[in-house]
């Protein structure tokens, strides 16, 4: 049975993917030297806007993920069983991500004079086969072109989840309980001794640690249990807003591992707080608008993460050692979402027409 549609989880998502674009993009001035008076969305008082909303996603993606299969998953074949969500999961992420990837491979063949192998021992095409290229990039270069580690870091999520669900619907204190103290260990490992030879042979940057990427996602979980009527009580939604400002205004002696988790759960709970009082207006044209704006970037927020940071960097590169005044980098960054817009569609678009070719083929009737 088809669940309610969740229009809080367009907006999260859909205000997610525009906020991290804009954080590259504010990145993109301090990584290629751009002075002048430009646009700068990056820092808050306890750490950054970025860590915040890829967080966000996390905890929506887990959110989704358990509104749409709690029930489900009570086997492994069949339809709504493992298989078939791991089945849907790859046709969700891998035909558009090897499309993106190979246009991109491609140009940095071309820009290399023609060298295919820029990225090192072919071997390393696995790290690519799996998406797991941007995440292991920490371990030296490879065939990295599109999705950044946030996308290897789902990828492995998503393979999680189904052990994640059974948890959470067997025994959800546990887990609970169980996730947090992993959290807790990774944010402290390096004042813990006795980790110290894990610490030294496990060297990717705290923020992007699977276990820092698993507590939000576990907490996205969570909270599709709680009744989505009384999480926008204003009860839990004032303190959501206090606490934000709080963390975001004030420098404090927190672990910017803690405060970014914190701060994407307010946000979950005020952008669906909004989300509640913007779907009650009751005119056409903002509807209209609305609903446009916020069902595009929802839509199309998967290839818009594939390929904004590239096109971001190849932009700004032109740009090197020069200056923008403000109007000037807001403008730009306008054009530039107009352009990573219209690439997102055009992969998904592409994207969509190659997985129904392929599906038609496995489809057709052998003759008889």
């Amino acid at each position: 049975m088809a669940r309610e549609r969740r229009s809080e989880f367009d907006l999260i998502r859909a205000v997610s993917t525009v906020i991290i674009v804009l954080f590259h993009y504010s990145y993109s001035f301090v990584q290629y030297g751009v002075g002048g008076d430009h646009v700068y969305f990056m820092m808050h008082a306890n750490g950054t806007w970025g860590a915040i909303f890829v967080a966000l996603f996390f905890m929506l993606s887990g959110a989704s993920l358990y509104y749409n299969w709690r029930d489900r998953l009570t086997s492994v074949r069949g339809r709504g069983g493992v298989l078939d969500f791991y089945k849907r999961r790859w046709l969700a992420i891998f035909p558009m991500f090897y499309i993106g990837w190979f246009i991109f491979y491609i140009m940095y063949v071309i820009s290399f004079d023609g060298l295919f192998n820029w990225g090192g021992e072919y071997r390393k095409l696995l790290l690519t086969l799996f998406g797991l290229d941007g995440y292991f990039l920490y371990r030296g270069i490879n065939y990295y072109t599109i999705g950044e580690w946030f996308l290897g870091a789902i990828i492995m999520l998503y393979i999680l989840y189904p052990l994640l669900q059974y948890v959470m619907n067997k025994m959800p204190l546990v887990g609970t309980a169980s996730v947090f103290l992993l959290f807790g260990i990774n944010v402290a490992r390096h004042m813990i001794p006795f980790l110290a030879s894990y610490n030294a042979r496990i060297v990717i940057s705290d923020n992007i640690n699977i276990i820092t990427c698993l507590l939000p996602f576990w907490v996205g979980m969570l909270l599709v249990r709680v009744d989505k009527n009384k999480l926008i009580k204003p009860y839990i939604v004032i303190p959501a807003i206090l606490v934000t400002l709080v963390l975001t205004v004030i420098p404090l002696p927190i672990s910017t591992l803690i405060a970014g988790p914190i701060l994407s759960a307010c946000f979950f709970i005020m952008l669906s707080a909004l989300s509640a009082v913007l779907d009650k207006v009751d005119n056409k044209g903002f509807k209209k608008i609305y609903g446009g704006s916020v069902g595009f970037f929802s839509k199309y927020s998967y290839p818009i993460f594939l390929v904004h940071h590239v096109l971001i960097q190849k932009a700004m590169s032109c740009f090197e050692g020069k200056s923008f005044t403000y109007p000037a980098s807001v403008g730009f960054f306008l054009l530039l979402l107009l352009i990573i817009s219209l690439c997102a569609v055009l992969l998904s678009k592409i994207s969509g027409k190659v997985v129904a070719i392929i599906g038609g083929f496995f489809s057709e009737k052998q003759p008889a």
